[in-house]
């Protein structure tokens, strides 16, 4: 049987929604992040069981872009569809985000605690294998919604094998993105404290920008 837990209620989601739907400076922006959803703030069981939280996951996703691309300031979009928007170099930019993780992973099951935990070598390579279908999952998805002109997406990749396949990893990225290099302005994956951009006006690119910080939420 699941554990139960006691959901954060829907005036503290609202007011953190409004809060974030406000422009802020990237690096305010960043911080506000770790206050609000800092694994010491909501525990795994609660973030990866209420249902009302993808934003909170889209604004971490968005303090990271905005931070690889040194962006002036950045809000999520208070509107349905895109998720965020960064303003930089006087241009309002905007996405939208996606996770890619392993089919059916159930990380409310997970422990809260962030200790140190074995994860065997083999559980890498399980993971780095798990990209391509995990891609294909979340790309096909956000190909079946309609956009803004202009929008771009942003991937992240969270399948984690600690630097270990990056040389190998980098094309079956922009090849796992490539379905959406025509239904969006631009296709980013972040990956391993990494943000690429592989497509831009449906041409591929190679363009790659760090986002993780020691004090990363």
């Amino acid at each position: 049987m699941p554990k139960s837990f006691d959901p954060i209620p829907k005036a503290a989601l609202d007011g953190w929604r409004r809060e974030l739907s406000q422009w802020w400076s990237a690096e305010s922006f960043r911080v506000r992040i770790g206050e609000i959803a800092g694994p010491s703030q909501i525990p795994r069981r609660v973030f990866f069981r209420q249902s009302g939280l993808t934003f909170l996951r889209d604004a971490w996703i968005a303090s990271k872009v905005s931070s690889a691309l040194s962006s002036e300031q950045v809000r999520l979009v208070p509107d349905e569809r895109p998720d965020f928007e960064i303003q930089s170099v006087g241009r309002i930019l905007q996405f939208e985000a996606t996770e890619a993780d392993t089919d059916g992973r159930k990380r409310g099951d997970e422990p809260d605690d962030e200790g140190w935990r074995p994860d065997p070598v083999e559980e890498w390579q399980k993971r780095f294998n798990a990209i391509p279908a995990a891609l294909d999952r979340v790309v096909s998805k956000k190909l079946r919604k309609d956009y803004p002109p202009g929008t771009a997406l942003v991937v992240y990749v969270n399948l984690a094998c600690y630097g270990a396949y990056q040389k190998e990893g980098i094309p079956i990225l922009q090849t796992g993105t490539a379905a959406a290099k025509d239904k969006f302005s631009a296709v980013f994956a972040m990956w391993e404290g990494v943000l690429y951009k592989f497509w831009e006006n449906g041409a591929a690119v190679s363009e790659q920008w760090p986002y993780a910080r020691l004090d990363d939420i």
